[in-house]
């Protein structure tokens, strides 16, 4: 056991990797099982599956803390309930406003119980006993300084979406004004603001980047630059999903749609990490780009996919030369975790 501990301090970025794929990929036969024969049953094993890179950094942390408890279990158990409250609210929000389904006891009851759990842990880690738990998890919750990049990051994507509707327009490839909206004025506002929060708590926040950019960017920044290691990240977020696009429907099985899925991925992954890198390794700013980001795909679904692609690539490449990311981030930045013993 000892000699394993050992390994997981000195190749933290290696261990993360493995315990996200062995949660996520161990559990993943949930998401086919839900979404194409209806175990409802198996939500659970999905939600702690989509939670798989937070746990992941979660438990790489605990493994390598070096230093006693502190505090008392008040404090997390606190953050659990009032998370558990809260993400509660959100899922039954998005389930009966934007998927329409009826709100029952029964439904409350099963979302409470078995729906976001997981999710209300993260949350509540952050307030963990374990001091490297608590500061791998501070910026999660720590507004001071993000305030400004949270703002751009809520809507520089959505931004750019609109934009490439523009250039498509102009090009005569589709119309210029946005089809197929579910709503109008402030119940649109509304729709928004719902589905956001999901996103947000669900999936690409509270399970994703706290994982990747929160726990993985910040490892692989204190070896590689910031451009190399996001397609370092893109390799291992998009493999990830596996099993959810499968329980989708995807073509997996097809090369063309990994190639696809590579080109479309790439842009995010470095926008995202940019965000992170900008706003001093802020977790939630990272959360919000990624949740804006979908929230603006499901709202306009008709995009024409490669202008939006080639507007995103126009994007990064101002974004890789203005910072240059390809040169190597100080020792001392925020963004980046030096350890005498760490290897990747």
């Amino acid at each position: 056991m000892r000699n394993l501990i050992n390994w997981i301090q000195r190749h933290q970025v290696a261990a993360f990797f493995i315990v996200t794929f062995l949660i996520t990929w161990g559990l993943g036969f949930s998401y086919s099982a839900v979404m194409r024969q209806g175990k409802d049953l198996l939500v659970p094993l999905a939600s702690v599956a989509t939670c798989g890179p937070a746990l992941a950094g979660i438990i790489v942390s605990t493994v390598c803390n070096t230093e006693p408890k502190s505090g008392t279990s008040r404090a997390p158990r606190i953050a659990f309930v009032a998370a558990l409250v809260l993400v509660t609210v959100v899922f039954l929000a998005n389930n009966t406003v934007i998927n329409h389904a009826p709100l029952s006891p029964v439904m409350v009851g099963f979302t409470l119980v078995a729906v976001t759990p997981p999710v209300a842990y993260v949350i509540s880690a952050t307030y963990s006993r374990v001091p490297a738990v608590r500061r791998y998890l501070a910026s999660l919750v720590n507004r001071r300084g993000a305030i400004g990049w949270s703002l751009l990051a809520l809507v520089l994507v959505p931004g750019l979406g609109l934009l490439s509707i523009v250039i498509s327009g102009w090009l005569g490839r589709q119309p210029t004004a946005p089809t197929s909206l579910p709503a109008a004025g402030l119940s649109l506002v509304g729709m928004i603001a719902i589905k956001f929060l999901y996103q947000f708590f669900f999936f690409n926040c509270i399970g994703e980047e706290v994982g990747w950019r929160g726990f993985a960017l910040p490892r692989l920044q204190a070896r590689i630059n910031p451009l190399i290691a996001s397609l370092v990240m893109t390799l291992f977020w998009a493999i990830w999903h596996l099993f959810l696009w499968y329980g989708e429907g995807q073509p997996i099985f097809t090369i063309q749609y990994w190639i696809d899925t590579f080109v479309k991925l790439i842009p995010p992954s470095v926008i995202f990490g940019w965000f992170y890198n900008r706003s001093k390794a802020s977790i939630l700013v990272a959360g919000i780009v990624h949740a804006g980001a979908n929230t603006a795909f499901a709202f306009l679904p008709n995009l024409d996919w490669p202008v939006y692609t080639l507007t995103l690539y126009a994007a990064i490449l101002v974004i890789i030369i203005i910072d240059r990311m390809w040169q190597k981030l100080p020792a001392d930045h925020p963004a980046v975790v030096q350890s005498l013993e760490l290897d990747i």
